[in-house]
């Protein structure tokens, strides 16, 4: 969802605005333009569930595996226990001057509340300021960059779904938070015309959740094993959701051949050339434009993951082949055997996105760099904010942003997608 104000009430005080919150999920739509542009800076903002880096990261990884070409720097800003005021590494102010301001950031996202709730103990007084919190917070974030657009993001749930509480009734007032902000940002939807989009993390990990409590009651516990953090798992889900609100292009490659005369019949962000057909099938060279998201397909979860949650519609690198004569395909690219299909499933299309390919193992290889990556970020964030200041402090943390910059650097030299031959065999 895209919410604009008019040019007069441009980010004034947001008091002005009532009490602003989250809308619900954008629906991706293709025509939709992304919504970073080369040279943009992101930074991240929240309380620990940010801080753990992997929503985050795979958020990276979705934006640099879907285009390969784009250059936008990533900055985590997540502090634990924080709140709308702030916490431990400053107060709401300072943490905006220090984590968010030096950035000059295109895009700022805000993903707080499980810690503004007071965990059951507070009283009506709860819902009124965790909105004032927040209003004053996107406020500050304006003045600090006035340029940039914001992402504001529904708390994810404290899950009381798939197994017991520790604080009885807390789901229920981050679902408050997570309902106010819905309904206050469809207000802010209404008046105007500044950019400001929102993702409802809060929906989608629910939903996942309660399919998850049904399809796998063993397996659920884990996707949020405290509670209150989700496990790998949850944040591939929160990912999708927010790459959903910035209008990602599900398509990572789409090729549609037809095996009677060999010949494309249509594609979107790939090239075949070289297609031959033989007796038992056919073969040709792919160079797709993107590459799969890095899932690791030897992780027991990642099916509950593609059984509870949409990410494959967002994770899309289909090959459909018309007019093949009956019967069971197997195939191989690089000569490495990936899967067998049947015509049928062939005629219709399947998507190599969710099996184990060598364009998959590039991209498990950028994860890997990136792992490191996130890891120096965690290290000069914490020295930024946590470690008192002494004269040696600008050094280390240069010297770290300097490490960061090489893997950066590494990991685009690994990026460009790689042409593959393709065979296909009739068994």
């Amino acid at each position: 969802m895209m919410i604009r104000l008019t040019a007069q009430k441009r980010w004034r005080s947001l008091a002005g605005w009532g009490a602003l919150a989250l809308a619900a999920c954008a629906t991706t739509t293709h025509a939709q333009q992304f919504a970073l542009k080369d040279g943009d800076t992101v930074v991240f903002y929240g309380d620990s569930i940010t801080a753990q880096r992997l929503y985050t990261k795979d958020v990276e990884e979705f934006v640099i595996t879907r285009y390969p070409t784009l250059h936008v720097r990533f900055v985590n800003a997540g502090v634990p226990g924080d709140t709308t005021n702030g916490g431990y590494a400053g107060t709401m102010a300072e943490r905006v001057r220090r984590d968010v301001a030096p950035f000059r950031p295109a895009m700022i996202t805000v993903m707080l509340g499980m810690n503004d709730g007071g965990w059951g103990y507070g009283g009506p007084e709860i819902d009124p300021n965790f909105q004032k919190g927040y209003r004053a917070l996107l406020d500050a974030l304006h003045k600090a960059a006035p340029g940039a657009a914001l992402t504001l993001i529904c708390p994810t749930p404290y899950d009381e779904i798939t197994h017991g509480t520790e604080f009885p009734g807390y789901s229920r007032v981050i679902e408050k938070f997570a309902d106010d902000v819905s309904r206050m940002g469809a207000q802010l939807e209404a008046s105007g015309d500044k950019t400001v989009l929102v993702a409802d993390f809060h929906r989608s990990m629910t939903d996942a959740l309660e399919r998850a409590k049904t399809q796998f009651p063993e397996l659920g516990p884990l996707i949020v094993p405290d509670r209150i953090h989700p496990a790998e798992i949850g944040h591939w889900i929160m990912a999708a959701t927010l790459m959903s609100a910035w209008h990602v292009n599900p398509v990572i490659s789409r090729l549609v051949l037809n095996a009677t005369n060999a010949k494309v019949i249509d594609k979107d962000r790939t090239t075949a050339t070289n297609l031959e057909r033989s007796t038992d099938g056919l073969q040709w060279t792919q160079l797709d434009d993107a590459l799969p998201l890095p899932l690791d397909f030897n992780n027991a979860m990642t099916p509950v993951l593609l059984k509870i949650s949409d990410i494959a519609q967002l994770d899309q690198m289909t090959l459909r082949i018309e007019s093949l004569d009956p019967g069971q395909y197997e195939l191989s690219i690089d000569a490495k055997p990936v899967a067998g299909f049947s015509r049928e499933e062939l005629q219709r299309g399947v998507n190599l996105a969710l099996y184990k390919t060598p364009m998959l193992d590039q991209a498990r290889g950028i994860d890997w760099t990136e792992d490191r990556r996130a890891t120096l970020d965690q290290a000069r964030f914490i020295l930024s904010a946590e470690v008192k200041e002494s004269a040696t402090s600008g050094v280390a943390e240069d010297k770290l942003r300097q490490a960061q910059d090489e893997l950066a650097a590494a990991i685009r030299k690994d990026l460009d997608p790689k042409p593959h031959h393709f065979e296909l065999r009739r068994q």
